[in-house]
């Protein structure tokens, strides 16, 4: 899944639309460059390209700005912004491929790449002369959820990764004087920052899936699967993915993490919990920033996952392009992929929320927005849950079991080789 993209989103300035045009044709014709090419006839050419674009923030600069940059680069090619439900976009792709009808090109979250490679509706962008320079250029972490079975079927569109937030005001009364950079000063600041009598907790983990509880996981050596994602037994329930969990349901126990973490009827979410002094800190992504800038919250400091024994860690969110096996307009669906993934593009693109999935273009994204920095720094270690159709099945057995420890009803450790046990079965089922 790509995060939290409902609330992802940055107003995009005025400037930008008189701007992006003009000052960026040499970035504009970089992207076009080596394109597969063809001559056009003289009818038009129309490629569909299909996504689920927040119409608020992120259609306006796709429509707008992109595509007339795009085609104004490539006369005789036209693009067809197809915006569909997230909800019905992965089961319609798969209804047009077995039409024989499918999109040019398509907006995927990175969670469905691992299927339809499986069931072969997608083109292998590794067997393609032009993926070399886009696989150099991207980010590893995005890069990586295109990877099926030890090759490429997308590229990174657009990521995000979740950081920690901190509460300047509550660590100040606390007498910290900044934020922890090791997971054993978190576990001891998580408790420092609790003060029961103001309903203030020192913690918020949002949920018991594997977005929100990964970067304690992996920051501490724990894992979910083996690499080859054969296995859970012996990862999901490993003495460092268990020592992390039960660092978390010690402190949810003693009253230091939130009402998020079990959730339910009443739960306060970290975002909603952050700003009103009822979490001192918590992991959130990008879009928290555009939501406290509206809100006028300021109070706050952000900083990398506090590091254990395998460093910063995050979770990989975000999309990716997908290109349909035996499409009829090839070459020039090349083009737009190349045009997408071109600085501009990306760019234009991160001011209306999506960041950047390639290493050359952080320095303009963060120029642009200085809030993005520490995201940026954090997406070089940052890690993608398991790249595999069996995802959804994995996630929702382990975030059940660490539930039912949270509940009273089992161990860490018995909860865990229950949740890996059912895994396996997930795992074998698509291996």
């Amino acid at each position: 899944m790509g995060g939290k993209q409902a609330r992802k989103g940055r107003v995009l300035q005025a400037a930008l639309a008189c701007t992006a045009l003009g000052a960026t044709s040499t970035l504009v014709g970089m992207a076009n460059a080596g394109a597969s090419a063809r001559p056009h006839s003289k009818a038009t050419v129309t490629l569909k390209f299909w996504n689920a674009y927040n119409t608020v923030t992120e259609t306006p600069v796709l429509n707008k700005i992109v595509i007339p940059a795009f085609e104004k680069a490539n006369p005789g090619i036209k693009v067809e912004d197809v915006n569909l439900p997230y909800a019905g976009l992965l089961q319609k792709f798969i209804a047009s491929s077995a039409a024989g009808n499918p999109p040019d090109l398509m907006r995927s979250d990175i969670a469905w790449v691992p299927q339809l490679a499986s069931e072969g509706t997608l083109l292998e962008t590794s067997a393609q002369s032009w993926f070399a320079p886009i696989k150099a250029a991207s980010l590893p972490g995005p890069l990586s959820t295109n990877k099926y079975k030890g090759n490429y079927y997308g590229l990174p569109d657009d990521t995000n990764t979740q950081v920690l937030f901190w509460n300047k005001a509550d660590f100040s009364a606390a007498g910290l004087s900044g934020p922890p950079t090791t997971l054993a000063e978190l576990w001891k600041d998580a408790q420092t920052l609790t003060v029961q009598s103001k309903g203030q907790f020192g913690l918020g983990v949002d949920s018991t899936d594997i977005w929100n509880v990964s970067p304690y996981i992996w920051s501490d050596g724990g894992s979910f699967t083996n690499s080859s994602l054969t296995s859970a037994t012996g990862y999901m329930n490993g003495h460092a993915t268990v020592s992390a969990l039960t660092h978390l349901y010690n402190l949810e126990k003693a009253g230091v993490i939130g009402s998020d973490f079990k959730g339910g009827a009443g739960a306060v979410s970290g975002e909603t919990g952050f700003p009103k002094g009822q979490y001192a800190m918590y992991l959130d992504g990008p879009w928290a920033t555009t939501t406290y800038k509206q809100a006028g919250f300021t109070g706050y400091g952000t900083a990398l996952v506090p590091s254990g024994s395998n460093g910063h860690r995050s979770v990989v969110g975000g999309e990716d392009l997908v290109i349909a096996k035996g499409g009829k307009n090839l070459a020039d669906t090349v083009k737009l992929v190349k045009f997408l993934s071109s600085p501009f593009a990306q760019l234009a693109m991160s001011k209306a929320g999506d960041m950047a999935a390639y290493k050359t273009d952080t320095a303009n994204e963060v120029a642009a927005d200085p809030s993005l920095k520490i995201f940026a720094q954090q997406l070089l270690t940052a890690v993608a849950r398991p790249v595999t159709q069996g995802y959804p099945q994995l996630d929702t057995d382990f975030s059940n079991e660490l539930a039912e420890v949270l509940a009273g009803n089992a161990s860490v450790q018995n909860a865990m080789n229950v949740a890996a046990q059912q895994a396996d079965s997930a795992l074998l089922a698509h291996s």
